[in-house]
């Protein structure tokens, strides 16, 4: 077999390129001072047949046969013994079948820069082979092909080869400083490839809908390493600022220009980005029309905050700042969500519609922010009604990652199929509007019952309600005047435990505004009898006290309409107590002093208890029970 015929093992390990053992051979036979002959003339029109072929290849393969026959003087044969590299891989990286890989390509100059050949065509060749180095794409395989590998490379600066590949791939935003180290890790000068980050980043935002000064600052805050984060850790942007910028709005001049001092590199910048961002807020025409509209239907209805922030379980600290901030600061909740806020706010099916325009035209803007092959319609057909990724399983079988890559449009769907998906949605979000519907419905039942409380103890629990606690209704009445009535009595009293004196109870609902108290008499008339039955065995004793709990919120406060001290009421009540025989009068003052009249069907039933007192006295008798009628009252 021929030598220039036998096969090459393209597995072996590649050699270190030697040095040439002659001069590079002729192009031309006949240029030369002597004639060749024999392999050198065989070669010679190798070498001439190459470069011919070379011409209807791509410039990389043409620009290798270039170096090889010209520059070099060798035969595709001669250069892969010389080199190392297979023959076969020669041979597919001059007819342009194959794009040579980093470690051919990296083999292949080492052993020209051995042979001396040329800065300029080695350059020339690292341009073909990455590109002209017009994109940081193109920057990133250029360094890749100078360290030998992305894994070479990535190995370097401490990251992964995948998180390289990613960038390189232009999947993520590549940092500033990153790059810097990816040249440094090189030895490649970095100051050249700043300029062509700056310009791409800002024509990312741009691409985007992000206006011409909003790409500018942000662009700016990525070059000198801010995010939003830091920027509102240091103070220099509010917080409705950033929500303001997070819309892709322009807020007013004076409430960046700090920050954008901060971020500037010289006057001659903070001056340009200020004629840029006056410019584009004076053009600007999207503004949120959702909150303010919000603001004034909740106001017409006067529904207070606070109320809106309970009725959707709003949680925290202070919950009504989470709807000051919707209608003030553009603030998205999936707690208190638009379409629920909507509803509750008005009937009115158009002005339904018109104010969820607004929300999605400007919700819209801020999803911008994202990739562009984000599914938005999904995106916002989700949080117009609030649900999260982890909702999405009862109502369409996804799991939440699932629907996470369908919603980031990394999972294929056809149209038919976004169409499903979006009419799932609305159906299980209007049964969840429907359902705070009925949510508020009863709530409104709830909030008016005060008016008319069933018992005591209801209607403590119903204004403690009403008053959003316990201790802002002890505020209420202590500012009413109320004495005696502190934040654990009034507990005990919602929880049944103390039934206070009908006068006390009259007095909290004269406070609170309470309208009808004839059955949260009635029930007040049972309960307390049946306590000072429990307490009392004389009849007399228990119709007595009774009254007198009508009458006076305690003993100590009716004693000065007898006229007499406290101390000789108390005696009185320790005979009739124990079915003692008192005096008439003893009775009679007690009854005049609680506007009893004689008259009365009850001033004879106590008439009658006195009568049969010394029947009772010192014998066991049946505790006494009132009439059928249950009749107490005046």
């Amino acid at each position: 077999m021929p030598a220039d015929c036998s096969p090459l093992n393209s597995n072996r390990e590649p050699r270190q390129p030697g040095p040439l053992s002659r001069e590079a051979m002729p192009l031309h036979a006949s240029n030369h001072a002597e004639r060749l002959s024999g392999h050198a003339l065989r070669n010679a029109h190798l070498r001439q047949r190459a470069l011919a072929r070379a011409e209807t290849v791509s410039p990389l393969a043409r620009l290798v046969v270039k170096i090889r026959a010209e520059t070099l003087g060798l035969t595709r044969l001669e250069l892969a013994r010389r080199s190392g590299i297979g023959r076969g891989t020669l041979r597919d990286l001059e007819l342009g079948v194959h794009k040579p890989t980093r470690r051919i390509l990296r083999q292949f100059v080492a052993f020209c820069q051995h042979a001396k050949v040329g800065a300029d065509q080695l350059d020339e060749l690292h341009r073909l082979y990455a590109g002209p180095g017009e994109t940081l794409e193109q920057i990133i395989a250029r360094l890749e092909l100078r360290a030998g590998s992305p894994r070479e490379l990535a190995r370097r600066v401490g990251i992964s080869p995948a998180t390289l590949w990613e960038y390189r791939r232009g999947n993520f935003p590549l940092p500033l400083d990153l790059l810097r180290r990816l040249c440094q890790a090189v030895g490649e000068n970095a100051i050249a490839t700043e300029a062509l980050w700056y310009e791409t980043q800002r024509r990312r935002l741009l691409e985007r809908g992000y206006p011409e000064a909003l790409a500018e600052f942000w662009t700016r805050c990525a070059r000198q390493g801010y995010a939003e984060r830091q920027l509102l850790l240091q103070g220099v942007l509010s917080t409705a600022t950033v929500r303001q910028l997070r819309y892709l709005e322009l807020p007013p001049w004076s409430q960046v220009e700090q920050a954008v001092r901060l971020l500037s590199q010289g006057d001659e910048e903070l001056k340009a980005l200020k004629r840029l961002w006056l410019r584009d807020e004076h053009k600007q025409r999207l503004h949120d029309r959702f909150g303010p509209d919000l603001k004034r239907l909740r106001q017409t209805r006067e529904i207070s905050r606070r109320e809106i922030a309970d009725l959707f379980g709003v949680g925290g600290k202070k919950p009504a700042r989470i709807i000051k901030y919707i209608e003030e600061d553009g603030f998205y909740s999936a707690k208190a969500y638009p379409a629920g806020l909507v509803a509750i706010l008005t009937d009115d099916e158009s002005e339904r519609g018109r104010l969820l325009e607004h929300w999605h035209e400007r919700r819209r803007q801020f999803h911008r922010r994202h990739r562009p092959e984000m599914r938005t319609e999904l995106r916002l057909a989700r949080e117009v009604y609030g649900f999260e990724l982890r909702d999405m399983q009862p109502i369409l079988g996804y799991s939440s990652a699932e629907y996470q890559r369908i919603e980031r449009g990394v999972t294929p769907l056809l149209p038919t199929a976004v169409a499903r998906i979006l009419e799932a949605i609305h159906q299980a979000g209007q049964r969840r509007v429907v359902a705070l519907l009925q949510r508020q419905n009863k709530r409104t039942a709830e909030r008016s019952a005060w008016q008319t409380p069933p018992s005591v103890a209801d209607m403590i629990t119903l204004l403690a309600r009403r008053e959003r606690g316990l201790i802002p209704l002890t505020r209420l009445l202590r500012k009413a005047g109320l004495k005696g009535l502190w934040t654990g009595r009034l507990r005990a009293i919602a929880r049944g435990e103390e039934i206070p004196t009908w006068k006390m109870v009259e007095q909290i609902g004269r406070a609170c505004g309470v309208e009808e108290s004839t059955e949260l008499r009635r029930d007040w008339s049972k309960r307390y009898r049946a306590r000072l039955q429990a307490q009392f065995r004389s009849p007399l004793a228990v119709e007595l006290r009774l009254l007198i709990a009508e009458a006076a919120v305690t003993l100590r406060g009716f004693s000065p309409r007898l006229g007499f001290n406290y101390s000789v009421l108390i005696r009185d009540l320790q005979r009739i107590d124990i079915d003692q025989p008192v005096k008439w009068f003893h009775i009679e003052r007690i009854l005049r002093a609680s506007n009893l009249s004689p008259d009365e069907e009850r001033w004879r039933e106590i008439h009658a208890l006195w009568y049969t007192t010394k029947e009772r006295n010192g014998r066991a008798h049946p505790l006494y029970r009132p009439h059928s009628n249950g009749t107490s009252g005046r």
